[in-house]
């Protein structure tokens, strides 16, 4: 070859080696025309890297310049390929797998009637070759079965014209047969093997050589993709993967050498794919089952995983892997058939096996990974049994679900083996990470569990309390035992009906309760043994979650709680025991709230003590004992809760106080405190969020429901005692004594830099008492008011004597917070609350109030957004929170109580709404989103159809004055100047405009649709036009969808492309 200033000699023995220099050239010299010939003569060197960076030239131009060849080229490539496949057939095996990658890449590419019966006609023409040159067939053979492993993955990899891609399927259909016996013919290579009729010479000499029988294998794997057909292809190979693994497993257990690791591996892989093919089981369900049934029944995969389990081999996966698949797979068939007297001995021999698998021998995540695999057979399993129930009639079903319930009897009794945790030694000196498999375990076997109850039901139920109070009284003494027994009852418990009259009685009698159960509570071990101490913690907390696990079933036994709640709260004493302690407690109070109320005070004083307690219980764990109390407390007399409630508020209170006062004199960072009082704070929010009624209540309330309003009356009046009253001032209190603090830093202008979740924590207190009903830690309307507004001052904006606003110097960081406070307010004083709320007894007041508040929330946020002196559009896109913030305020205004827009002052809904214009340009679906929801709402309540309010007027006037920048901004927005993401959003608020004030749109679109290129220079006046007629013309919102897609599509030039779909 003659590259200018190139010497192949030399290249060729850097290529030899290889140098870098000569890898980094390559790539550039396999561009040049001359680079055809380069690989040739690479190919025919001594050397095998040589012979590689050859194979790999010859791919790279073939694959790229494609084109650069003419027909007679092409026909000459042909052979050589097939020569040089031939060949290198002896290897190295990386050169031979390049070449034929080479080949692949040169068939795809070729017009398919100019290698008609591609790829059958590729491996006769290797053998062929090695036949007329003489070479040995072994070599041909070498290549074929490289070949058939390559050319599925080029093919994969190769984007094909829809024509060439139909011809070469058939082609590649009608080689199957072929194919599957030339490969077939090598895996049967293997000594024990039935000897596979007419098998080329070549494919039993590489049948003698386990890598070539892998390669085979994963040729298999590769081709099943192209779809082998049933009865005549599938079956037989599916028979042949079942017997080759066989004998495989057969020379495994002789221990002959003979079995391969690679190989076994990958013909599990082959006969795994198969029996997890849907749609051959969909079609070939009874001859493909039987089959399966039939190998697997014979036993040799139970002894084989015996072997892998004595072994500790590692190999235990790919023996079991066809079973779990076929499970999976053919569940509906194994159900229908149990029952079948042709296929119920095979079928119960392969639900053996499953349970095998199920029990497989070690701990998972520690010693085996096996027996995660079948646990969700045992579920389908389950489901398709319930289905069978259904679908069938009468005495049918009784000898499956007779057969059903004796597997699953089996499995209950493996699976409660298998969650057993291992010995203290092997758990304590384990990693993390082995721990969390083990536990991860544990949360599939307990699905299991249930799987096994909703067949099993009361049988099973029995069978497990009658083990546990055969154990007596639980102690460290085979614990592990006591401990996965316990495990089991819990994981059922959601399942087992509260009417459960027989069992349950019996496990939590009175006697068994304090004789068996909970004095294993009280436990106490020497600390310094790890193992006691960790045998009794795993016993103590599965004794716990089991008590909260039949939260529900407590309900009818009240007379039982007092023992079991005080037992279970032992637990927040041991801090490995909080969380499952808090849990129970927590599914108690949810289910037993009315039946707990002799226990509230003592449930209080509990809360009073975890409070003391500090940091011995986490902070959330807190929360959620708070609110459990408090959702206690609120299902009991609303005349009883202030006397409940004062123990808690009273300490609660006092360590708020406690915790601003540390924060005054703090020494050094003051974070460390910061963090003790945020969580403090969080507290009175979850017992504030506890005290909250519920929803439906409230509803039915406003809906005029006498009972609901009674209640609701009846508890407002409660809460004006004096023990409430003076909690809620105290709060307050602490709230503005935390705001004043003058420890906290300020900024250049001499604003308050609050700490972000202090401030949050701040306000969620105020915002959860905060409700349509009446809440117990309700501040006055105007003390509310007051303290939102006095922190907006101090960490936002303070209005200076001359009017001008002074922003904080993360205003945009912290607003959106105090403006979702302030949204909450607006909407919870409504008139119709007026019947139980102080705060609303005066409307016109309240409104003006509120109004004032809003008037400054809304012109400080656009004042501070004008800030920006890049301009309204840059600053809305780079703090698109606040943005969305005041929109959404706005539009719940506009959505609850749309007459107190007529309170806030008309200077500041004009800045809002110029903002709007602004922020219907902003290419953000943050800043768009809610700008257009709250344009909706506005535009919808301006209709001379809406409901008429006091601030109808100014509805309609903003519309007079703003419509047609709104419109024209949403119309730029569909021609291109926004993402088509946002489409949905435009297309609401246009067809607002246009069923809200057709007559006025009409004419300014006109208008605007008139003027050149607006909204875009791809639609011309006739699209213009027709994009009118129709949006305005339709009553349906899916047609205004459609219409605007479609102008858009046109806008944007995109006619014609994959965006178009």
């Amino acid at each position: 070859m003659a590259i200018e200033g190139f010497d192949l000699d030399s290249f060729a023995q850097a290529l030899s080696v290889p140098t870098q220099e000569a890898l980094a050239a390559l790539p550039q010299i396999q561009k040049q025309p001359e680079a055809w010939q380069l690989a040739f003569d690479l190919l025919a060197s001594n050397n095998g890297n040589c012979r590689f960076f050859g194979a790999h030239t010859l791919h790279a131009k073939i694959s790229r310049d494609w084109n650069t060849l003419d027909e007679e080229r092409r026909r000459a490539l042909q052979h050589e390929l097939i020569r040089l496949a031939v060949e290198n057939g002896s290897g190295p095996l990386n050169v031979l797998n390049k070449v034929n990658q080479a080949l692949a890449s040169y068939a795809l590419l070729m017009p398919t009637d100019e290698w008609d019966g591609f790829p059958a006609a590729a491996i006769n023409a290797m053998q062929e070759h090695a036949r007329s040159t003489g070479a040995d067939s072994a070599q041909a053979g070498f290549a074929i079965v490289d070949f058939l492993e390559v050319f599925p993955e080029e093919l994969n990899r190769t984007a094909l014209a829809a024509a060439q891609q139909g011809r070469l399927v058939q082609d590649v259909r009608a080689a199957l047969p072929l194919v599957l016996q030339i490969l077939t013919s090598v895996v049967r290579g293997l000594p024990g093997s039935v000897p596979a009729d007419n098998a080329p010479e070549f494919a039993q000499r590489l049948g003698q050589s386990a890598q070539w029988r892998t390669r085979a294998w994963k040729g298999i794997l590769q081709w099943l993709q192209f779809g082998i057909p049933g009865d005549s292809l599938f079956v037989p190979l599916l028979e042949v993967c079942l017997q080759q693994l066989r004998v495989l497993a057969a020379h495994r257990l002789r221990n002959d050498g003979l079995d391969d690791d690679d190989e076994i591996q990958a013909a599990s892989a082959a006969a795994d794919d198969m029996v997890s093919n849907m749609k051959v089981a969909a079609k070939y369900a009874r001859s493909v089952g039987a089959l399966v049934l039939e190998q697997l029944s014979q036993g040799w995969v139970v002894q084989i995983l015996d072997h892998s389990a004595r072994d500790d081999s590692q190999d235990a996966m790919a023996w079991s892997a066809v079973a779990i698949s076929f499970g999976e797979t053919y569940t509906d068939f194994i159900v229908s058939h149990m029952a079948d007297p042709g296929l119920s001995e095979s079928i119960g021999a392969y639900l053996q096996l499953m349970v095998a698998l199920t029990r497989y021998p070690g701990h998972h995540g520690f010693d085996e990974d096996v027996s995660d695999q079948p646990l969700n057979f045992w579920y389908l399993l389950q489901e398709a049994l319930l289905e069978y129930s259904y679908d069938s009639e009468g005495d049918a079903t009784i000898p499956t679900m007779e057969a059903a319930r004796r597997t699953y009897a089996e499995v209950l009794r493996a699976l409660v083996a298998k969650s057993a945790f291992p010995t203290a030694d092997t758990w304590l000196s384990a990693d993390r990470d082995t721990r969390e498999r083990f536990a991860s375990y544990r949360r599939e076997s307990g699905d299991a569990l249930l799987n096994a109850y909703y067949v099993l039901r009361g049988d099973m139920l029995g069978a497990l309390v009658d083990e546990v109070l055969s154990l007596g009284a639980l102690s460290l003494d085979d614990w592990q035992r006591a401990e996965a027994l316990l495990f089991a009852l819990r994981s059922i418990g959601e399942a087992v009906p509260v009417t459960e009259t027989e069992h349950l009685p019996r496990l939590f009698s009175a006697k068994a309760l304090s004789g068996q159960l909970l004095p294993v509570l009280q436990a106490r071990t020497d600390g310094s043994d790890r193992a006691a101490q960790w045998g009794l913690t795993s016993l103590q907390a599965a004794v716990i979650s089991l008590t909260g696990a039949y939260g529900e079933w407590w309900r009818e036994r009240a007379e039982l709680l007092a023992v079991v709640v005080p037992s279970v709260a032992t637990g927040l004493h041991e801090p490995a025991l909080v969380p499952t302690a808090v849990a129970a407690l927590r599914r108690i109070c949810e289910n037993c709230r009315e039946q707990l109320g002799s226990a509230a005070s003592s449930l209080v004083q509990l809360a009073c003590d975890v409070l003391r307690a500090g940091a011995a219980v986490p902070a959330r764990e807190q929360q959620r004992i708070f609110e459990s109390v408090a959702e206690v407390v609120l299902a009991q007399p609303p005349d009883t809760h202030a006397t409940m409630l004062e123990p808690l508020t009273s300490v609660l209170l006092s360590a708020l106080h406690t915790d601003v006062t540390q924060l005054e004199t703090v020494h050094g960072s003051p974070e460390p405190q910061i963090a003790v009082l945020t969580d403090r704070l969080r507290l009175a929010e979850a017992l504030a969020r506890g005290l909250q009624f519920a929803d439906d209540i409230e509803e039915h309330a406003l809906a005029g429901d006498a009972d609901a309003v009674a209640a609701l009356v009846f508890a407002a009046q409660c809460y004006q005692g004096a023990s409430l009253q003076a909690f809620r001032n105290g709060l307050l209190g602490v709230l503005s004594r935390i705001l004043a603090l003058p420890e906290w830093p300020r900024d250049a202008a001499g604003m308050v830099q609050l700490d972000d979740v202090l401030l949050e924590s701040m306000l969620a207190v105020v915002n959860s008492a905060v409700r349509r009903g009446p809440h117990a830690f309700a501040l006055a309307f105007s003390d509310a008011v007051t303290f939102v507004g006095s922190m907006w001052t101090a960490v936002v904006a303070r209005v200076g004597a001359d009017g001008t606003p002074t922003f904080g110097a993360r205003w945009a960081d912290q607003c959106p917070a105090l403006l979702q406070s302030i949204a909450q307010l607006a909407t919870v004083a409504a008139p119709a609350t007026a019947a139980w709320s102080a705060a609303a007894s005066n409307s016109d007041e309240t409104d003006r109030v509120l109004g004032a508040v809003i008037t400054r929330a809304i012109g400080d946020v656009c004042a501070g957004l004008a800030c920006d002196a890049s301009g309204l559009a840059v600053a809305i896109e780079q703090q698109p929170v606040v943005s969305e913030y005041v929109f959404d305020l706005s539009t719940r205004v506009l959505q609850t109580r749309p007459a107190l827009l007529a309170c806030v002052d008309h200077a500041a809904t004009a800045r809002l709404c110029e903002l709007s214009v602004h922020a219907l340009t902003v290419p953000s679906r943050l800043a768009l989103k809610p700008t257009a929801y709250f344009l909706t709402a506005l535009i919808r309540l301006s209709g001379g159809s809406a409901r008429s309010t006091p601030a109808t007027p100014l509805l309609q006037a903003l519309w007079a004055e703003y419509g047609a920048a709104w419109l024209r901004a949403a119309l730029a927005g569909i021609g291109g100047a926004l993402p088509r993401s946002l489409l949905p959003n435009l297309t609401e608020l246009l067809f607002a405009m246009a069923r809200n004030h057709l007559h006025t749109v009409k004419s300014w679109m006109t208008e605007l649709l008139a003027q050149p290129a607006f909204p875009s220079p791809h639609a011309d006046a006739a699209a213009k036009r027709n994009f009118q007629q129709q949006l305005l013309g339709t009553r349906s919102f899916v047609r205004a969808k459609a219409v605007v897609g479609e102008f858009s599509i046109q806008c944007r030039n995109l006619q014609g492309t994959a965006y178009v779909a």
